[in-house]
Protein backbone atom coordinates (compact mmCIF):
# COMPACT_ATOMS: atom_id res chain seq x y z
CA UNK A 1 0.00 0.00 0.00
CA UNK A 2 3.63 2.38 0.53
CA UNK A 3 4.31 2.32 -3.31
CA UNK A 4 0.39 2.82 -4.51
CA UNK A 5 0.49 5.70 -2.10
CA UNK A 6 3.87 6.78 -3.78
CA UNK A 7 2.04 6.75 -6.79
CA UNK A 8 -0.99 8.40 -6.32
CA UNK A 9 1.21 11.04 -5.11
CA UNK A 10 3.62 11.55 -7.31
CA UNK A 11 0.66 11.74 -9.82
CA UNK A 12 -1.17 14.21 -7.99
CA UNK A 13 2.03 16.51 -8.02
CA UNK A 14 2.21 16.01 -12.13
CA UNK A 15 -1.89 16.97 -12.32
CA UNK A 16 -1.28 20.04 -10.07
CA UNK A 17 1.61 21.05 -12.29
CA UNK A 18 -0.22 20.60 -15.42
CA UNK A 19 -3.35 22.44 -13.55
CA UNK A 20 -0.42 25.39 -13.12
CA UNK A 21 0.96 25.09 -16.49
CA UNK A 22 -2.80 25.12 -18.22
CA UNK A 23 -3.43 28.42 -16.41
CA UNK A 24 -0.12 30.31 -16.77
CA UNK A 25 -0.48 29.89 -20.59
CA UNK A 26 -4.37 30.91 -20.42
CA UNK A 27 -3.11 33.68 -18.61
CA UNK A 28 -0.42 34.46 -20.84
CA UNK A 29 -2.21 34.52 -23.87
CA UNK A 30 -4.64 36.98 -22.34
CA UNK A 31 -1.43 39.02 -20.92
CA UNK A 32 0.00 39.01 -24.63
CA UNK A 33 -3.19 40.69 -26.03
CA UNK A 34 -2.99 43.26 -23.37
CA UNK A 35 0.59 44.26 -24.48
CA UNK A 36 -0.21 44.11 -28.24
CA UNK A 37 -3.44 46.58 -27.53
CA UNK A 38 -3.64 48.62 -24.33
CA UNK A 39 -6.91 49.27 -24.42
CA UNK A 40 -7.88 45.58 -23.54
CA UNK A 41 -8.12 44.54 -20.17
CA UNK A 42 -6.97 40.93 -19.39
CA UNK A 43 -10.42 39.66 -20.03
CA UNK A 44 -10.83 40.91 -22.99
CA UNK A 45 -7.78 39.17 -23.47
CA UNK A 46 -8.86 36.40 -23.14
CA UNK A 47 -12.26 36.51 -24.56
CA UNK A 48 -9.67 36.71 -27.61
CA UNK A 49 -8.56 33.37 -26.90
CA UNK A 50 -6.03 32.52 -29.52
CA UNK A 51 -5.67 29.68 -31.02
CA UNK A 52 -2.94 27.22 -30.59
CA UNK A 53 -2.47 28.73 -26.79
CA UNK A 54 -6.10 28.97 -25.33
CA UNK A 55 -7.00 25.21 -26.11
CA UNK A 56 -3.06 24.24 -24.66
CA UNK A 57 -3.76 25.95 -21.90
CA UNK A 58 -7.45 24.72 -21.69
CA UNK A 59 -6.88 21.15 -22.09
CA UNK A 60 -3.98 21.33 -19.46
CA UNK A 61 -6.49 22.57 -17.31
CA UNK A 62 -9.26 20.25 -17.68
CA UNK A 63 -6.45 17.20 -17.80
CA UNK A 64 -4.53 18.30 -14.76
CA UNK A 65 -7.18 19.40 -12.46
CA UNK A 66 -9.26 15.55 -13.32
CA UNK A 67 -5.86 13.82 -12.93
CA UNK A 68 -5.22 15.57 -9.38
CA UNK A 69 -9.05 15.09 -8.23
CA UNK A 70 -8.72 11.60 -9.06
CA UNK A 71 -5.52 10.64 -7.69
CA UNK A 72 -5.75 13.24 -4.76
CA UNK A 73 -9.42 11.76 -3.77
CA UNK A 74 -7.85 7.87 -3.92
CA UNK A 75 -4.84 9.19 -1.71
CA UNK A 76 -7.05 10.51 0.91
CA UNK A 77 -9.86 7.44 1.00
CA UNK A 78 -5.84 4.92 1.53
CA UNK A 79 -4.67 6.68 4.03
CA UNK A 80 -7.45 9.71 6.09
CA UNK A 81 -8.87 9.24 8.93
CA UNK A 82 -12.65 9.66 8.71
CA UNK A 83 -12.37 12.97 8.68
CA UNK A 84 -9.94 13.32 5.60
CA UNK A 85 -12.02 10.69 4.13
CA UNK A 86 -15.29 12.91 4.33
CA UNK A 87 -13.24 16.23 3.47
CA UNK A 88 -11.69 14.45 0.21
CA UNK A 89 -15.28 13.13 -1.20
CA UNK A 90 -16.40 17.08 -1.67
CA UNK A 91 -14.16 18.16 -3.88
CA UNK A 92 -14.83 14.78 -6.00
CA UNK A 93 -18.61 15.46 -6.02
CA UNK A 94 -17.85 19.22 -7.31
CA UNK A 95 -16.05 17.87 -10.46
CA UNK A 96 -18.70 15.92 -10.60
CA UNK A 97 -21.06 18.21 -10.50
CA UNK A 98 -18.83 19.59 -13.16
CA UNK A 99 -18.41 17.30 -15.69
CA UNK A 100 -22.47 16.33 -15.57
CA UNK A 101 -22.55 19.90 -16.53
CA UNK A 102 -20.05 19.37 -19.68
CA UNK A 103 -21.62 16.03 -20.75
CA UNK A 104 -24.97 15.95 -19.83
CA UNK A 105 -26.62 19.17 -19.51
CA UNK A 106 -24.78 21.39 -22.53
CA UNK A 107 -26.03 18.59 -24.97
CA UNK A 108 -27.76 19.83 -28.11
CA UNK A 109 -27.44 23.87 -26.55
CA UNK A 110 -26.78 25.94 -29.42
CA UNK A 111 -26.79 24.56 -32.94
CA UNK A 112 -28.83 25.63 -35.78
CA UNK A 113 -32.17 24.31 -37.57
CA UNK A 114 -30.67 20.87 -39.58
CA UNK A 115 -27.41 20.86 -37.75
CA UNK A 116 -26.05 17.04 -36.56
CA UNK A 117 -26.85 17.62 -32.52
CA UNK A 118 -24.17 19.27 -30.47
CA UNK A 119 -21.69 16.91 -29.03
CA UNK A 120 -20.38 17.66 -25.37
CA UNK A 121 -17.36 19.28 -25.36
CA UNK A 122 -15.83 19.93 -22.01
CA UNK A 123 -13.35 22.24 -23.19
CA UNK A 124 -15.36 24.34 -24.92
CA UNK A 125 -17.19 24.20 -21.72
CA UNK A 126 -14.04 24.98 -19.41
CA UNK A 127 -13.52 27.71 -22.17
CA UNK A 128 -16.50 29.19 -22.27
CA UNK A 129 -17.75 29.25 -18.56
CA UNK A 130 -14.43 29.91 -16.27
CA UNK A 131 -16.13 31.19 -13.53
CA UNK A 132 -18.47 27.38 -13.25
CA UNK A 133 -14.78 25.41 -14.33
CA UNK A 134 -13.07 27.31 -11.74
CA UNK A 135 -15.15 26.96 -8.29
CA UNK A 136 -16.10 23.41 -9.62
CA UNK A 137 -13.04 21.98 -10.91
CA UNK A 138 -9.90 24.12 -10.26
CA UNK A 139 -9.91 24.93 -6.57
CA UNK A 140 -11.75 21.15 -5.71
CA UNK A 141 -8.80 19.58 -7.33
CA UNK A 142 -6.49 22.27 -5.23
CA UNK A 143 -8.39 20.73 -2.45
CA UNK A 144 -8.06 17.18 -3.81
CA UNK A 145 -4.47 17.44 -4.15
CA UNK A 146 -3.08 19.28 -0.53
CA UNK A 147 -5.51 16.21 1.23
CA UNK A 148 -3.93 13.75 -0.93
CA UNK A 149 -0.64 14.67 -0.19
CA UNK A 150 -1.01 15.44 3.97
CA UNK A 151 0.77 13.29 5.42
CA UNK A 152 -0.26 10.27 7.18
CA UNK A 153 -1.45 10.75 10.63
CA UNK A 154 0.18 8.72 13.24
CA UNK A 155 -1.68 7.08 16.26
CA UNK A 156 0.27 8.02 19.33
Amino acid sequence: MTSMLRVLRVVVVLGLAATVAGLLVVLGQAFAETRADPSLSLEDGYWIGRLPWTAVGTILVVAGTNVTLVAGTAASLIVGGWVRRVLALLPAAAGLAWWLGALIFLVGVGGCPGCAPAQPDPFTMAYSLPDATFLLLVLPAALAGVLGLLPRRSRA
